[in-house]
């Protein structure tokens, strides 16, 4: 009899310190520094890929503008600048600014594939020092901006997204 109730109490001792504990842990504090994309298009001067000096500004000029930060390894980043490329002629009233991080020998084959970089309503530029990068907060690839008629952010998006849904912001955006 003893002996069961030394099990018996030992079973409720183990119980009780198990519920005890796992009800008086301490929370997790949630600290997460809450970021938020600038609400204005990125004011920076950028080399193009012909290596002249382009104010992003200037590029977008008082239309909507479809900013894409790419990397042009990335499959992601070559799926949306594919099908945006197949759909060139629906963007022909927005200016399309692509920015990249990567030096130009390693993007210019892709860019060259996509057969649109001689159009006047699309520029490729080249983030050397990661300045658009920064300011975007860029954390991956591709991100999406559009902006309307006064460079003011509507819309950002990572990842693939679809073109229609592109196309309807920037056409609101005028």
């Amino acid at each position: 009899m003893k002996k069961l109730n030394l099990i018996i109490l030992i079973v409720l001792l183990l119980g009780a310190t198990a519920f005890l504990g796992s009800s008086f842990q301490p929370k997790k504090l949630e600290v997460a520094a809450k970021t938020t994309t600038p609400k204005l298009l990125p004011d920076f001067n950028l080399y193009d890929i012909n290596g002249k000096v382009s104010p992003i500004h200037q590029l977008a000029g008082d239309k909507p503008t479809l900013f894409i930060y790419f990397n042009s390894t990335c499959h992601l980043c070559q799926d949306e600048l594919g099908e945006i490329s197949r759909r060139i002629n629906e963007f022909k009233e927005y200016n399309l600014i692509f920015a990249t991080v990567q030096p130009k020998p390693e993007m210019i084959g892709f860019v060259n594939g996509l057969e649109i970089k001689d159009r006047s309503n699309v520029h490729f530029l080249l983030d050397a020092d990661m300045n658009v990068a920064s300011y975007l907060q860029i954390k991956s690839l591709p991100s999406i901006f559009c902006y309307n008629t006064k460079q003011e952010l509507v819309a950002e998006y990572v990842g693939i997204t679809k073109i229609d849904l592109l196309l309807e912001n920037l056409g609101r955006a005028k």
